[in-house]
């Protein structure tokens, strides 16, 4: 028989289910629709440092659209210099990753715990559906080959 065998299926679906659980505990990049603001640009998150002497912006895919740095940065150690844009960065990406979340909840972003639901429900279904089909090709097949 051509296509997909229930212990296939059911893999599948399987696999399904991890993917949004993974999603549900926060393992994945903002999806692409949640990049933008509802006027249509980007979304940007906004990280400081050192009392706004540094200044970094966040884009989409946690790539950085810009730092600023005010001259007087220069005086600090490379070290501090380094703990600083690293802090700044991180600020930015939350501010970036919490925007993205609030888009996401006022365009009525997709529940993962209730698709979920409704993927194990559609999964259940389909193997039962699979197992009477499976068993009327069985029964089709016996009365065939007892025709003989």
């Amino acid at each position: 028989m051509a296509g997909f065998s229930s212990a296939e299926l059911d893999r599948m679906l399987t696999e399904a289910r991890k993917t949004l659980e993974s999603m549900r505990q926060g393992n994945t990049a903002p999806r692409p629709e949640k990049t933008k603001t509802a006027d249509g640009d980007a979304l940007e998150g906004v990280g400081e440092a050192a009392d706004g002497r540094i200044k970094v912006t966040a884009v989409a895919g946690g790539r950085l659209k810009s730092v600023e740095l005010n001259p007087r940065v220069m005086r600090m150690s490379s070290q501090e210099l380094g703990e600083r844009l690293v802090e700044a960065v991180n600020a930015a990406l939350e501010d970036l990753r919490a925007k993205a979340a609030t888009a996401g909840a006022a365009e009525g972003a997709v529940d993962p715990a209730a698709l979920g639901k409704q993927i194990e429900e559609i999964q259940n279904q389909s193997l039962r559906q699979m197992e009477l089909i499976t068993q009327a090709l069985n029964d089709t097949l016996a009365k065939i080959g007892g025709s003989r």
